[in-house]
């Protein structure tokens, strides 16, 4: 890496049990150094803000610039450590505008407009309401949207073609969540979504992912420690 890369200090605040999972992930693939700081949302930790953050310092100096939004923060690290496989640029077999088009459908559908309502309306609606209506169509949309990013994978090993990315790294992580609330059963009855399975496998197989999902449950154990010695006392 460049001299002035490799004197750049990244620090990445919040738990991977969160969006932070994706940056994890990502870090992990780009095999560079990092600070994790395991914090959860608005927490003191988080210095009262969201999660993930990614805290930059340049050439040891303590000034710093702070970077949101677990997308911006994989793209910016697939561009500024020079892995064009991660973060594809302008190149005949993966033109930059097809990531970005999956990137913010994967954001924009799959997570804000499908998982995140579920989220807000079911799990956490004694917060914010519960709106079964609202989830409903949310789930809808997903499938909707889901099955055009299959259609979109084909016969290729990865969303964009022959190359793992980081829009990979998003989808993979909205199936895990989408799994994880009983969502999966859209395309577990669906013959024509053999694919899909064949896809999440092999990006589970991924030393990186497996790295990060080792790190989830480590966090998750010493979590649920903290928390029983809490009730104990």
């Amino acid at each position: 890496l460049p001299r002035e890369i490799r004197d750049m200090s990244l620090t990445l605040i919040g738990r991977t049990s969160y969006r932070s999972f994706r940056n994890v992930w990502m870090l992990e693939e780009l095999g560079i150094e990092y600070e994790h700081v395991l914090a959860h949302p608005r927490s003191k930790l988080a210095k009262g803000e969201k999660i993930p953050m990614l805290l930059v310092a340049e050439d040891g100096r303590s000034s710093q610039f702070v970077l949101r939004e677990s997308a911006a923060i994989n793209t910016y690290l697939g561009d500024k450590y020079g892995r064009m496989n991660l973060c594809p640029n302008i190149v005949p077999s993966t033109p930059r505008p097809l990531y970005e088009q999956t990137v913010h459908m994967i954001c924009n559908e799959l997570d804000s407009q499908g998982l995140w309502i579920h989220r807000k309306h079911e799990a956490l609606g004694h917060f914010f309401g519960t709106i079964p209506e609202a989830v409903s169509v949310a789930k809808r949309n997903f499938e909707s949207v889901n099955r055009i990013l299959v259609t979109q994978l084909g016969s290729e090993n990865y969303i964009l073609g022959a190359n793992f990315t980081a829009a990979d790294i998003l989808w993979v992580h909205t199936l895990d969540w989408a799994e994880s609330i009983g969502w999966q059963k859209a395309w577990a009855e669906d013959d024509d979504m053999n694919r899909l399975y064949q896809y999440i496998r092999r990006c589970r197989s991924r030393p990186a992912y497996i790295r990060t999902c080792d790190k989830k449950r480590a966090e998750d154990e010493a979590q649920r420690k903290k928390l029983s010695a809490k009730a104990k006392l």
